[in-house]
């Protein structure tokens, strides 16, 4: 093979792997399309979860008190947030690194203090009913859950760089607000899962991934990696987005001592297909269409 020659395979190789890369992180947490009609879930052999998506976020907007009030009344197993930090070290509910795309305002949630991400308007972007929804803290979630769903919280990255003492300040919330028995971490960010792991964590973890790329030594998560799972050997669960949820992955990871989430599925009927492919979790903007028998 000639330099020349070579070069060329890398190249296609290296587009055949980046492909995904580049299609996913543009929808890594972007739902299934529009819902359609409920359904109601087949008793099953084994534990399977709901997990309502930034809470009902089909009803509601995301990530605020009314998303998870309306997951409350759902069959949902797991409400699922999403937790930054503000300027002044409050842990706040809000999924992007900037308040831009939910709420009134402008700029990154790092820069500003809780006092400025409360006085937007959270919930007029989704609808004009929810007009005056703010973003909310942590504790204000958990003192609204109060254990009567499990809370499934994922902690995310700034957007330049990772928040000063979010893992501590997180946990310390979680363990005022008595809610260890039924708060469970994420993060697709391994500083993060370290860093909690080096605590005396006893609250389960898990690993957020968009997936495995077939027959190679190759993961992503928020970029590609090489190697195996036992880093995350203290995580109890591996979660995916869905395009990668194939029955044999499913099963690599289970073989592993892996549970797995599957993330973000709308069609009801696509939610009773990942159950039978063997997913122990579903996460969906609309809990409300699935119905226990």
């Amino acid at each position: 093979m000639n330099e020349r020659t070579g070069t060329s395979t890398h190249q296609r190789w290296w587009r055949w792997v980046t492909l995904p890369v580049l299609l996913l992180s543009l929808y890594a947490c972007g739902s299934s399309g529009a819902p359609e009609k409920g359904v109601v879930l087949k008793k099953q052999a084994r534990k399977v979860s709901l997990i309502a998506h930034r809470g009902a976020s089909g009803q509601a907007p995301e990530n605020t008190l009314a998303a998870v009030k309306k997951a409350l009344d759902t069959s949902c197993d797991y409400i699922e947030i999403d937790v930054h930090q503000s300027k002044d070290g409050q842990v706040v509910v809000i999924h992007d690194p900037t308040v831009d795309r939910t709420t009134t305002g402008t700029g990154r949630v790092a820069d500003l203090t809780l006092a400025q991400l409360q006085a937007l308007d959270a919930g007029i972007k989704h609808d004009s009913a929810f007009a005056g929804e703010r973003i909310p803290t942590l504790a204000q979630v958990l003192r609204t859950v109060k254990g009567k769903k499990k809370l499934l919280i994922e902690l995310k990255k700034g957007q330049e760089e990772y928040y000063q003492g979010l893992e501590e300040n997180t946990l310390k919330t979680i363990r005022e607000n008595r809610a260890e028995e039924w708060c469970v971490l994420q993060s697709f960010h391994d500083p993060i899962l370290e860093r909690i792991w080096k605590t005396d964590f006893v609250i389960p973890t898990h690993k957020l991934m968009l997936g495995k790329i077939p027959f190679l030594p190759i993961y992503i998560d928020h970029e590609l990696k090489f190697g195996g799972f036992d880093r995350y050997s203290e995580a109890t669960a591996i979660n995916i987005h869905r395009y990668f949820a194939s029955k044999a992955f499913i099963s690599s990871l289970h073989n592993q001592g892996f549970k797995t989430f599957i993330y973000t599925e709308n069609k009801p009927q696509n939610i009773v297909r990942l159950f039978e492919l063997g997913a122990d979790g579903v996460m969906t903007d609309y809990p409300e269409l699935i119905k226990r028998p």
